[in-house]
This record gives C-alpha cells, sequence and structure tokens, in this order.
C-alpha cells in the first residue's frame, strides 16, 4: 500500500509518470511530494528490485529523463530513497574551436619554455622556437592522454563533459597550469566516479613512464662544475629536481647508482648538453603534477577516487590531507625550502575546490571488489611517484 504526502485533491499528471516509469524496478512504499509547483520535486521510498543496482538504476535515469527529471538515489534508515529533480543536465559540451585555440596558444606556450630550456636566445632567433618541441612534445603528450582519458570515460558514460581547456601560462615552470574538463552534471554512480577519475592518471602515466626512461637514457651524468666549465672545489648553486621513489629508481636503473651523488654532486643532467634532458625533466614534472591531483581532496582526480571508495568518509580524509599539506608546506618554507610555497598553492586549492566531494546521482551501489582494488593500487602509485621535496636548492663545492 502506498502513502502518499501531502494529500492533493489535484495530484501532477508528472507524478504518476514518474511512478509508472519506476514500476518494474521499484517496489514504492510512499511518496511525498516536496512543493507545490506545477513540477515538483518528489520522493519515492520503497526498495529497488534485486539485480543489478548499477545497471537498474541507469534504466531508471533514462526514464526519468523523459519527462525532464533526475532521480537521485540514497539509503535511509534501510529503505531506498529516490528523489526526482525537475531538471536533466545540459548535454552540450561548448564551443570546440575555443578548445583548439587554447590548444594551439598552449603548445606555443610551452614550446617558448622549451627553447629557453634548450638555451635558445628566443628574443634575438624568435623563428628557433621550434627547438623546444622535446619539451612540449613530453609534456603536451603526457597532459593530453590525461585529459582524453577522463573524456573518453566520461563520454562512455553518457556523462556531459567537455572537451579540455588547455591554460597556457608562459615562462611558467611548465609553460601550463594544465587542462581542465568541465561536467555539466552529476556523476551517475560510484562507478562512473570512479572509472572517469582514474582514467585520467592512468593514461597519463601510460606516456610519462616510458618517456622519463627515454630521457634518462639520452641524457648525462657529471657534476655542474663538468658541465658548466668551473674549476672543481669552487662553489656553484644549484636547483635540483626533488626525487619520487619512482624517479629514483629509474635513475639507479639507468645509470646503476643513486643520484644524486651527495658528497660530489654528481647527477644527471636536464639541460644542454644532455640531448635527453628536456624529455626526462618534463617526463618528472609531468609524473609531479599527476601525483599532486592524486590529493584525496574535493573533485581532484584522488577525490573522485576516493570518494568511491570509500564515500562520505572521503570527507574526512580530505581534511586531514588538507591540514598535512599545510603543515608540510610550513615547515618547508620556515627551513627556507622553496618547496614550500609549492605544497602551500596545493593547500590553497584544496580549499578553494573545498573538501566535500558531490555525491553521485547513485551513493548506493558500492564498487565492486576489482575497483576497490584498482583503487589500492592507485594509492601505492601515488606513494611512488610523489616527491615531498619538488625542488631542492644547494650548493655545490
Amino acid at each position: 500500500m502506498e502513502k502518499r504526502e501531502p494529500e492533493s485533491t489535484q495530484e501532477p499528471v508528472v507524478v504518476d509518470q514518474l511512478r509508472a516509469a519506476l514500476s518494474s524496478y521499484f517496489f514504492t512504499e510512499d511518496i511525498t511530494i516536496m512543493d507545490n509547483k506545477a513540477r515538483p520535486m518528489v520522493r519515492f521510498g520503497g526498495r529497488l528490485i534485486d539485480g543489478d543496482e548499477h545497471a537498474i538504476f541507469e534504466t531508471i535515469i533514462e526514464r526519468f529523463a523523459r519527462f525532464g527529471y533526475t532521480p537521485i538515489l540514497t539509503r535511509e534508515d534501510d529503505q531506498d530513497m529516490i528523489q526526482a529533480i525537475p531538471a536533466v543536465a545540459d548535454g552540450r559540451t561548448g564551443k570546440a574551436w575555443v578548445n583548439g585555440v587554447l590548444f594551439v596558444a598552449t603548445i606555443l606556450s610551452v614550446l617558448l619554455l622549451g627553447a629557453l630550456h634548450e638555451n635558445v636566445d628566443i628574443f634575438a632567433h624568435p623563428l628557433e622556437i621550434w627547438r623546444g618541441w622535446p619539451f612540449a612534445a613530453t609534456i603536451m603528450g603526457i597532459l593530453t592522454a590525461h585529459e582524453l582519458g577522463h573524456y573518453f570515460v566520461g563520454r562512455a558514460y553518457g556523462s556531459p563533459t567537455s572537451l579540455p581547456y588547455f591554460v597556457p601560462l608562459p615562462l611558467s615552470i611548465l609553460g601550463t597550469m594544465g587542462a581542465v574538463i568541465v561536467q555539466r552534471g552529476p556523476m551517475r554512480s560510484r562507478r562512473a566516479l570512479f572509472d572517469i577519475g582514474i582514467a585520467g592518471p592512468l593514461a597519463g602515466l601510460v606516456i610519462a613512464i616510458p618517456l622519463l626512461f627515454v630521457g634518462l637514457f639520452l641524457s648525462q651524468t657529471g657534476t655542474p662544475q663538468e658541465f658548466m666549465e668551473i674549476p672543481v672545489g669552487q662553489p656553484v648553486p644549484v636547483m635540483q629536481e626533488g626525487n619520487s621513489l619512482l624517479y629514483m629508481g629509474a635513475k639507479y636503473l639507468v645509470f646503476g647508482r643513486m643520484l644524486p651523488d651527495r658528497e660530489t654532486g654528481e647527477d644527471v643532467w636536464l639541460s644542454p648538453p644532455s640531448p635527453g634532458g628536456s624529455i626526462a625533466f618534463a617526463a618528472w614534472a609531468g609524473l609531479l603534477v599527476t601525483a599532486l591531483n592524486l590529493f584525496p581532496i574535493g573533485q581532484f582526480d584522488g577525490g573522485h577516487i576516493a570518494y568511491a571508495v570509500w564515500g562520505r568518509k572521503a570527507w574526512t580524509l580530505a581534511r586531514v590531507f588538507i591540514a598535512l599539506i599545510f603543515a608540510w608546506g610550513l615547515i618547508l618554507s620556515f627551513l627556507g625550502n622553496q618547496a614550500g610555497m609549492t605544497w602551500l598553492v596545493w593547500g590553497g586549492l584544496g580549499i578553494l575546490v573545498g573538501p566535500r566531494h558531490p555525491p553521485p546521482l547513485n551513493d548506493v551501489t558500492p564498487l565492486d571488489p576489482k575497483r576497490k582494488l584498482l583503487g589500492w593500487a592507485m594509492v601505492a602509485i601515488f606513494i611512488l611517484i610523489i616527491s615531498p621535496l619538488p625542488l631542492i636548492q644547494t650548493v655545490i663545492h
């Protein structure tokens, strides 16, 4: 028997249409009309039929969309609740020409940085900008693979996902702020949230790790004095890229020893005359950005994965992580390490996006064991690629 609240002598037709749309998939026990509008918000209490909850809810989404409604599935006191919202996400994904213009501008920006990295006097010889291609191709390859991973998986799930918007930032450490994809509606389920969130980092890693080894194989090692033709014993201030476990292991596999050497200052040289230096540096930077994006905060990639695996417990994890990021950034800044600012900036971004990841439409159906295992594997990858000290300024004697 159904109970309807509040009682109405003239119930909107759409309520019966929605109930009929649910009839094959949901045992309705009570209906609550939430407002008096012509197209009201409606809540159905009851339970889903036995079966594949994910597939059942996907069908309910499609049926509700015919009437201009979106369902949200939650569970309260052992009862399934479907709240029908009188709105459907806009499927339009923007104007492709805008994405194209930003993409070309970002290519030029990273080419400029790459050319400067190759010691090109770009103001005297602007046409020599093409010599920045090793750095540009590497960093753009990693970023493009990452964003297209999100895009194609999102579209496969029917999410209104935009093409990536690349952001040029000339003369910064990467020549770009990366790229963003606009999601014009909530994620459908934890499964969709997980798959879309993890697709970007995995696609980027598939490009970044092989290119890291290519760059290292083509690079030279030595001391700053040797490469800069400075007499031995004369102090040389240098800025070294920080080691992650993966980067340290890759250097050991390629060169057969731990680098940098703390006694002599010998390290991989990521500038000319190393032909692979720009590739290795861009791959190192791509891995670092991937690691920072895996912070389990809000709508970072790591935030998507964390909520899909742990649900609302991820909100507490995000708050703890933001506090740790700020604490580490302050410690490094107090010690005079420039890397402290990197951590403080990302902590600020964490606060800006917010620690609370919005729930998907289906916040009831948990992940399957294989996806949970892959989620823990991504935690291990994060530990391997994060660099606690991204940049180290030191003086080699």
